[in-house]
């Protein structure tokens, strides 16, 4: 056929656009070698078909070269079957184990055709030129035999696979190995027909390009490129479609203490390992440091014991060894669960673990219950926290020396729908939410705005001043630091009026930060307590080298010193230390007259607990729990 070169050369520029685009556009992706063998070997198989018509066209007498650009298409043929063999090896192997001679089939359809066209050279069993143009003779199928063996093979593994490769790849792989096959034989039919069938291979491969292409693309919004496995939009999209299901959600417990270099690396180490255990099953990255499994039918157990045996020990990465704390849910999804409730059953049920040594969680009926009922609290506990519900108690702290309260602690109760709610009850649901920064802040708030209205009313404010808790979050939050000083110039409060409390965990964890931090806002006037010392890391040479005011010396060391001679010896040692470096000294539970004469032979400068119950000059005072 004249010009046929045309259609050739056509198909060509369509497969090096797409080329060209990702170049442009860098697009990389989890198949970029496979992609990138077919597409490269699809340009040069046009190129070569078109260089065959016209090196016939322009000399009629180029017998070999034309012979030559034949047989060089014919290995092209064979890159482009090894390239769909690796393409649907690495469609599979992204949630499922297979074994590594799958690559032979890979190297297969290339040396079958390096095979056939050396003998084809030495004994013309497939192709022959002359000067009517190319002969097909009757082995010339042996040359296209392996990409229908490979497109045979990829819609089979495909099809067998259905539940575990990525649903777009699925219908990539049987659309072109079903077309791919019918091709393939009316290739073969035209051979006692007509030839000229055999001219459109390469626009075939053209458009078969063109397809594959866009269901990559399409893909790439769905798939996280570290782990390979479908983001929490694919998981969505699933769960909906799958009316039964057993649905696990692990979770790496603090995968954020790793950096990325090693989170990344211990993040494929699981994938692999649950390519074992959920063969043949679609894995999802919903979130950084949880995965997804959606199993056909209900599941057995097994599955669990295998994931918690396997992290019960450390694993090796890089010569490093790593201990995970994998937490894992299982729940079996029916029909009337939708994805996000779905979802939302999951984590809840992985928060019911997280901090305990629990390993896994299967879901009942009466969690749900459970879970909704918690739901309502949260939803009152927000609606009342927004709604600026906090409010401040105060609580005296009583001064030994001076036989009167001469400072008060501000503690946080809610006023949900006018039930005044203790910490105890609402400060877990603000933490899960990240919202004690807020909490804090609306109490700061809350204290200006009574102690300005005291000094605007003329009111005689009968403490030293008021402490505040605050956390790690706050205290290390240059941003949140400004504002408090903003806010008590703002409402022209002495910052000497307002301490700062906080825990002995912020202290050790982040010293020498927090040392900085505490010189900056003791110089602008603002004192620090310790609170609860005696129940964290318990450093007490770290303490002494930062510039707190006052310790408060939890209670538990008080409960212990009521019964034992050794324990008071320890107590008194531990506010003599403190004492002796200029620092004041408090006891936190002072509840009875018996704990009073008791922490008097210490020397401690103050105590607090409900032993002394007073009015401290807050309209507000009181001393709830």
């Amino acid at each position: 056929m004249q010009g046929l070169y045309l259609l050739d050369i056509a198909s060509s520029v369509f497969v090096l656009a797409i080329i060209i685009f990702r170049a442009i556009h860098k697009i990389r992706n989890h198949f970029d070698i496979a992609f990138a063998l077919i597409l490269y070997s699809t340009l040069f198989f046009d190129l070569s078909h078109a260089a065959i018509e016209i090196t016939m066209e322009i000399n009629s007498q180029a017998y070999n070269l034309a012979y030559a650009f034949k047989l060089l298409s014919c290995i092209f043929f064979a890159l482009i079957a090894s390239g769909f063999a690796w393409y649907t090896y690495k469609a599979i192997s992204k949630t499922n184990s297979l074994s590594k001679g799958y690559y032979l089939l890979v190297v297969y359809p290339i040396i079958w055709n390096i095979i056939v066209c050396i003998l084809d050279l030495i004994f013309h069993i497939c192709l022959e030129f002359n000067e009517s143009g190319i002969t097909y003779k009757g082995l010339y199928f042996l040359l296209f035999f392996p990409y229908i063996f490979i497109m045979i093979y990829m819609g089979l593994m495909c099809t067998i696979y259905k539940h575990s490769i990525y649903p777009t790849l699925f219908k990539t792989g049987v659309g072109i190995a079903v077309t791919a096959l019918i091709y393939g034989i009316l290739q073969m039919i035209s051979y006692f027909i007509s030839f000229d069938f055999i001219s459109y291979t390469s626009l075939y491969f053209s458009v078969t390009i063109i397809f594959t292409f866009l269901y990559l693309q399409n893909d790439r919004i769905f798939v996280d490129e570290t782990s390979g496995l479908y983001l929490r939009k694919k998981a969505i999209e699933d769960l909906d479609s799958t009316p039964t299901a057993s649905v696990y959600l692990l979770q790496i417990s603090k995968f954020h203490q790793f950096n990325s270099n090693t989170g990344d690396k211990i993040l494929k180490n699981i994938v692999n390992f649950l390519k074992d255990i959920f063969n043949r099953y679609t894995m999802y990255r919903v979130s950084s440091n949880q995965i997804m499994i959606i199993a056909k039918g209900n599941d057995d157990i097994q599955k669990l014991n295998c994931i918690i045996d396997k992290y019960k020990d450390t694993i090796n990465i890089d010569d490093e060894s790593y201990y995970l704390n994998v937490k894992i849910a299982l729940l079996y999804k029916d029909s009337k669960y939708n994805s996000e409730h779905t979802i939302y059953l999951l984590e809840a049920m992985i928060n019911e673990i997280e901090n305990s040594n629990k390993n896994y969680i299967i879901f009942e009926p009466e969690l749900e219950k459970e879970f909704s009922t918690r739901e309502n609290e949260t939803k009152k506990v927000m609606g009342a926290m927004n709604a600026g519900g906090i409010k401040p108690y105060y609580q005296g702290i009583y001064s030994l020396d001076e036989e009167k309260i001469i400072w008060c602690e501000a503690l946080a109760r809610l006023n949900v729908n006018g039930s005044i709610v203790s910490p105890r009850d609402f400060l877990p649901i603000l933490e899960s939410h990240r919202c004690v920064s807020k909490l804090d802040r609306e109490m700061l708030i809350s204290v200006l705005k009574e102690l300005k209205k005291m000094k605007d009313d003329g009111k005689t404010i009968n403490v030293q001043g008021v402490s505040i808790n605050f956390t790690a979050d706050d205290i290390l939050n240059p941003k949140f630091l400004d504002n408090i000083k903003e806010l008590i110039k703002e409402n022209e409060i002495d910052p000497k009026m307002i301490s700062f409390e906080i825990s002995e965990s912020v202290v050790i964890e982040n010293f020498e930060t927090v040392r900085a931090i505490m010189k900056d806002l003791n110089d602008f006037g603002i004192r620090f307590f310790l609170d609860d010392f005696g129940t964290g890391f318990s450093n007490l040479n770290a303490v002494l080298n930062l510039p707190f005011y006052l310790i408060k010396i939890d209670k538990s060391l008080l409960d212990a010193a009521r019964y034992s001679d050794k324990n008071q010896n320890i107590l008194n040692g531990i506010i003599q230390a403190i004492n002796s470096i200029g620092m004041k000294t408090l006891i936190e539970g002072v509840e009875t007259a018996d704990d009073v004469e008791l922490v008097k032979k210490f020397g401690v400068h103050y105590i607090q607990g409900y032993y002394y119950n007073r009015p401290c000059g807050f309209d507000k005072f009181c001393d709830k729990r």
